[in-house]
Order: structure tokens, then sequence, then C-alpha cells
């Protein structure tokens, strides 16, 4: 059933809107059985919303609520308003004596108890190229929600564009095939991996953005000192890589362990890694784009050289 079909009960006379719509409307919320998203969660992303990004974007609240809603066929909670709409722009955009995060509490979008559907529509919407035309800003938020949503098994993606710029979708996490699970058991490998992750989404600035490129560069150097063996993988031009040289010691242990033409691809993926991080370390203008990119590089290296050294065998899946 459609949530939203219980708002026609809000058309039969203002005054009985007001009165029965409010509480049919907060009953019909809490009474829904299809929320696997928090309540934990959603105070989570509420709390990083507000002094972080308008949830707007462009628009006024009043008009980007309206691409969600019928705001016409909700209450107003001030007599001097007969809509949403009306009490909305009253309190938000003529005196904006409502707090920053009044739609995170207020029960006519209850969006703290609206089932899973609306609610990531909602986050969605806040990242629709059309509301927010940031780029950087749009990808910061996007890693945002997905760490909070991820402990509950959703996410946002991509699902298509608009003049270049992604629009995206929610997907379940178990739609998506994780092969293997981390950690490496690399113990130095494992803490960077952490950090790296933890540092893209914190990043707000050009150098913090190069940070995570020397990370991993890090990441690379120390993944290849954990497998690379100067007795088994004899360097390639017969000079010994040096204790940082991660691009040779991986090149040379690659050269072993996926020996053959038919691993080519793999080979070169792992050196295409390592400079692409190199790159964003020394760019001086580097964006959180990336930044994200980098350490979707060096994550995957971390994964390929798991699998070949049988830290990532099939005895790791579950069966």
């Amino acid at each position: 059933m459609d949530p939203y079909d219980g708002q026609s009960r809000f058309c039969n006379g203002r005054a009985a809107r007001a009165a029965e719509g409010r509480n049919h409307y907060a009953t019909a919320r809490m009474t829904a059985t299809d929320r696997t998203i928090s309540e934990v969660t959603r105070r989570a992303i509420a709390d990083r919303t507000v002094g972080h990004f308008d949830w707007a974007g462009r628009f006024s609240e009043t008009d980007f609520l309206s691409r969600l809603y019928d705001l016409s066929l909700l209450p107003s909670y001030d007599h001097r308003s007969k809509t949403a709409a009306g009490d909305i722009a009253t309190h938000r955009e003529r005196f904006c004596d409502w707090n920053d995060d009044w739609i995170f509490y207020d029960d006519r979008f209850a969006l703290l108890r609206c089932p899973d559907a609306e609610f990531l529509r909602f986050l969605a919407e806040t990242v629709h190229p059309v509301v927010r035309p940031w780029p950087e800003q749009t990808d910061w938020i996007v890693v945002m929600y997905n760490e909070q949503l991820r402990v509950d098994g959703w996410q946002l993606v991509p699902s298509g564009e608009i003049s270049g710029r992604p629009v995206f979708r929610p997907e379940r996490l178990d739609q998506v095939p994780e092969v293997f699970e981390e950690p490496t058991g690399w113990d130095r490998v494992d803490r960077e991996v952490k950090e790296i992750l933890t540092r893209l989404r914190q990043a707000r600035a050009e150098e913090q953005f190069q940070g995570v490129g020397h990370l991993c560069r890090e990441l690379l150097i120390s993944l290849a000192r954990a497998v690379y063996d100067p007795a088994r993988h004899p360097p390639l031009d017969e000079k010994s890589p040096s204790p940082n040289d991660a691009k040779r010691m991986l090149e040379s242990y690659l050269a072993v362990e996926l020996s053959g033409s038919g691993n080519s691809d793999a080979r070169k993926h792992a050196r295409a890694a390592f400079d692409l991080a190199n790159s964003v370390q020394h760019d001086r203008v580097a964006t959180f784009r990336d930044a994200a990119l980098c350490a979707e590089a060096a994550l995957s290296v971390v994964r390929i050289v798991g699998i070949v050294s049988g830290r990532r065998d099939y005895t790791s899946l579950e069966v």
C-alpha cells in the first residue's frame, strides 16, 4: 500500500484535516512494518546533517519538500496557515524560528519512524543533481549516508545520470555479493585500510584529500613488504627494490605469483593503482573524487594480492 494514500483524509475540510489528520498520519507511520533502518541510524544521519549542509540544497525547504510530498494535503500546526506549505514557509523562510533539524522530528513526515522507502527517498533527493549542483559536496554526503546506512544493510548507489551528474537510488547490501570479508590478517595492512576509510570520510580540504593519497601509497608499501620475498621474487630489471619501492616489489611478486599472459591485466591493475595513489599524494588541488578513486584502487590491489597469496581462499567463504 502506498503510504501516502492515507493523506486523502486531509482533504475533507480544513478543520477536520487539522484535527483528525495529525493523529491519523502519525499513527499510520508508527504502525508501519517495513522498517529495517533503525532510529539510531536515522538520528545519526540527522546529527551529521544539521550544521554540515543544508538538506534542501539550492531550494527553499518548502520547494524541496514539494518535490516529495503534496504539502497541500498535510495539516498546518499554526492557526495562521491552512496547510503544511504555509506553516513551513512561515517558520523556516519568514521567521526562521524552527530548529534546522525540524524535518527529522515533525510528525507529518516522521522521518525517524516512516517506512524505509520514504526515508531513503528523502536522502536520495537531498543529493539529486537538480537539488545539489555541487559535486564534491554530493560525494561527501553520499559517503556519510552510506557509512550510517551500511549498519542496517542499505546504501545509496548511482542509478543513472543527468547531464553527466549521478542520480542515486537505495539498494540493499545483500543485493551486492561480497566475495571476501576483511580483515586480511596482515595487521599493519588491516590497520591502514581502516585508517584510509576513516580519513576519506573526514576529508574536506585539498590537503586532506592529498593525505588520503599518501596513506594509499603507504598501504601499498606495507602490502608489498608483507608478501615480497627477495629469494622467490627476483627483480624484473636485476636491480633489487628498496624497502619503500612498493611498485617494484609488487611487480616482482605478481610476475611470479601471477605469471603468464592470462594474468597481464591483473598485473597492470596493480601498477595503475600505485601510480594513482602517487599522483593524488602530489596533487595540490585533489578532490574527494580523486581521493575516493585512489582508495578504491589501492583497496582492490589489497584484495587481489590477498587472493593470490591464499589469504582469500575458497575456504574463507561461507558455504
